[in-house]
């Protein structure tokens, strides 16, 4: 027990040529070579920094020829919004959201001209989460405890779908599951600035749309809840994200209690990074957060923003040293670096801050 299976190889090894050494047969030390199968490729440990997050997908449309209806995606001076467009489902994930979102990260990994990605939606409810646990959770909320605000049981989509989703396959439930989760990976990833706004109440996947966003901002009445585990359901999706965001005693704390947080108390575990009154009090923030950013450099941002990532959590090895210090010597010798020191010796604003990102709302 314990053992790894090389060493199990080598030990039945060993006592076969025992049991063939007492019938006469003495086998070489080399009597395997040329018979024994060796990889020609060696699999070896990658941190995260060794590899990038880059979808490797092809889009169905871009944002010149953008089709999508669910959401919309705008483009800006210096930054995109992406406006989930499904208010009278609460804008409940389903294939379609998925295929747009999808396919606007795609573009959005090389629009080198976007600093900022702000991430919004129409209607009283941010997102109701996927579609089929959307409805089980109002039905839920509707007879045994009290409802989410602006969560009415008749925007919450057709049961139908509910029932379809427990008629899924293991394989394509968890096929749904590794796609969403790649999303999240790849929009996590984003080299540009990315902002939530929730508006109004976010629920199961929904949340995690929030998790895997740089900065959130929360209108006071939003509400948040994951209630899978009231419905026999595990937030197998949510919670990686969840508890990177938010560390892994309030992650268990929002996934095993199935709690309905407020925007303050999500505030407080780290979930949102600030609350407003109103919606309408988004549009100063923004302005405030484009005025803040135009004055970084892009490239610099986005590879600071790649460092918080790949360090997080890691153990405090040489081989992080040598990364962190290579990402320093590295970046200090590029154009930014050096065409942002001469503009701090003359005494001018960098080339990068010249071009104020616009918000559109």
């Amino acid at each position: 027990m314990g053992k790894d299976w090389e060493s199990i190889e080598r030990e039945l090894a060993a006592k076969e040529a025992e049991l063939l050494e007492k019938e006469g047969a003495v086998l070489q030390g080399e009597h395997l070579s040329g018979y024994r199968y060796v990889p020609t490729v060696k699999v070896v440990d990658k941190s995260s920094w060794d590899t990038f997050a880059v979808p490797h997908v092809k889009p169905t449309c871009t944002s010149e020829n953008w089709h999508h209806k669910d959401v919309l995606f705008e483009i800006g001076e210096g930054i995109a919004y992406l406006t989930l467009n499904r208010p009278d489902a609460n804008n409940a994930l389903n294939e379609s959201i998925s295929q747009a979102l999808m396919d606007a990260t795609c573009e959005l990994h090389g629009r080198r001209d976007i600093r900022i990605v702000v991430l919004r939606a129409e209607g009283s409810m941010f997102c109701a989460g996927s579609l089929s646990v959307a409805v089980a959770h109002v039905d839920f909320h509707k007879s045994t405890c009290a409802p989410l605000p602006h969560c009415r049981a008749e925007s919450g989509g057709d049961p139908k779908h509910f029932f379809d989703a427990l008629a899924m396959t293991e394989r394509d439930d968890r096929k749904a599951v590794i796609g969403f989760m790649k999303f999240l990976f790849w929009f996590q990833s984003l080299p540009q600035f990315t902002v939530g706004l929730a508006q109004g109440s976010a629920m199961g996947s929904g949340i995690a749309l929030l998790c895997v966003c740089d900065m959130v901002l929360a209108a006071s009445r939003a509400r948040f809840t994951c209630s899978e585990v009231k419905l026999g359901f595990c937030p197998a999706a949510l919670a990686p994200s969840l508890t990177r965001k938010v560390g892994p005693a309030f992650a268990k704390r929002l996934l095993c209690m199935a709690e309905n947080i407020s925007a303050e108390q999500a505030k407080r575990m780290g979930l949102v990074s600030d609350v407003v009154e109103e919606e309408s009090d988004f549009s100063d923030y923004m302005k405030e957060i484009c005025e803040k950013v135009t004055l970084c450099a892009p490239t610099a941002a986005g590879r600071a923003k790649r460092l918080a990532q790949n360090v997080s959590l890691q153990p405090l090895t040489q081989k992080l040293l040598e990364y962190t210090g290579g990402e320093l010597a590295d970046i200090r010798i590029g154009e930014e670096a050096i065409k942002g020191m001469v503009a701090v010796q003359a005494r001018t604003k960098p080339y990068w801050a010249e071009t104020p990102i616009k918000p559109l709302y």
